[in-house]
């Protein structure tokens, strides 16, 4: 961090990158940034600026595709990766609105392919209610799909599901894993693989299932799986 006498306050916008199909990634600031003259002989790696309460966005077409709002982030190597501390939300959009809220310690933005990595307590939060808690979290901009590929828990209507390696489609409403899968409901337990979730109909497809299951719940378990 700077010295006080060393800083001064700026606001506005900085555009970090603007991309092909109309892809544009935004920083809205009000910020603290090293005088010209402390910027000559720096490493290209180190951090060029670094930018307290800040709001980073991405849009394609003009449509928001994900925002996070975070306490610190240091642009370095150029532009091309943007770090941010403390995490205060993230956002995910399906067609203009939000439906994905995301907790974490620490986020990591790469200009060059538009995705993002957050780590640290990681907590996501679907509009359909679901809860996905783990230690990483990445954000695949091809697919629209956000990536665990640590040990992962998800809870929803009533259904725990433990794995790893577990994808949130978000266009599709959809988590899935082809890994080996514990689903603990309130009539028993079952594992399996191959798993995918609808977070729409709380619905659910299992390979390879072992369950143990009384006789009666064992009923209304299996009409939820399709």
């Amino acid at each position: 961090m700077l010295s006080p006498s060393s800083r001064r306050i700026i606001g506005g916008v900085l555009i970090l990158a603007i991309v092909a199909a109309g892809a544009v990634v935004t920083v809205r600031w009000v910020t603290r940034e090293r005088p010209p003259e402390q910027l000559d002989g720096r490493d290209p790696d180190r951090p060029a600026i670094s930018i307290e309460e800040s709001v980073v966005e991405h849009s394609v077409g003009g449509t928001p595709a994900w925002q996070l709002q975070i306490e610190q982030i240091e642009i370095a190597g150029g532009g091309r990766a943007v770090a941010a501390s403390d995490l205060r939300e993230g956002l995910v959009y399906d067609q203009g609105k939000p439906v994905v809220r995301i907790s974490a310690g620490k986020a990591t933005y790469q200009t060059a392919d538009k995705s993002f990595e957050v780590t640290g307590g990681v907590k996501v939060v679907s509009h359909r209610g679901a809860i996905i808690t783990t230690s990483q979290v990445q954000w695949i901009p091809t697919t629209e799909t956000l990536h665990g590929p640590a040990e992962v828990t998800m809870r929803a209507e009533g259904v725990t599901v433990r794995t790893q390696d577990l994808d949130l489609i978000v266009p599709q409403d959809i988590a899935r894993t082809a890994n080996r899968v514990q689903v603990r409901t309130e009539h028993g337990q079952m594992t399996g693989r191959n798993l995918v979730y609808n977070l729409q109909t709380h619905g659910y497809t299992l390979d390879s299932i072992q369950a143990v299951f009384a006789v009666d719940a064992a009923r209304e378990e299996l009409e939820r799986l399709r």
